[in-house]
């Protein structure tokens, strides 16, 4: 596991930032349908899941372990099902999960969002290419 540092901290800052700032635009309104998963970089636009991809991608090719840059399906606060972006680190006092979500400008630890109301579901499997069920 990667060791939490200001160095990556920033580089997640710098990815989430980037990505968010491409136009948000619904599955059902771009492709007619209520969910296609792509790269929103690609499509020069998208949704939830699509920024999660595009963060992931470019987080994969500057480095990071896929053990520790891992989708994540969650409801938000609001009820809606929504998909980010997780990210494992060690930190001074173990390991820690950090979110890269469209919803937010800066990177959230996911125990905060848990507090404000998120709930998990699902996330990429830390090995292989299932997804396991998150308990909390």
């Amino acid at each position: 596991m990667l060791t939490r540092t200001a160095a990556l901290m920033a580089q997640l800052a710098t990815v989430n930032a980037e990505v968010n700032r491409l136009p948000y635009q619904s599955d059902a309104t771009r492709y007619g349908r209520p969910d296609f998963w792509t790269d929103i970089e690609a499509a020069g636009g998208g949704d939830c899941e699509d920024y999660a991809l595009a963060k992931r991608r470019r987080l994969l090719a500057s480095g990071w372990p896929p053990s520790a840059v891992r989708l994540a399906t969650c409801w938000t606060e609001r009820e809606e099902y929504h998909a980010v972006l997780t990210v494992d680190l060690q930190g001074p006092e173990g390991p820690e999960t950090w979110v890269l979500d469209n919803r937010y400008g800066r990177v959230q630890a996911a125990a905060d969002l848990i507090r404000m109301g998120y709930r998990w579901d699902r996330r990429q499997a830390a090995t292989g290419r299932g997804w396991v069920q998150i308990k909390t």
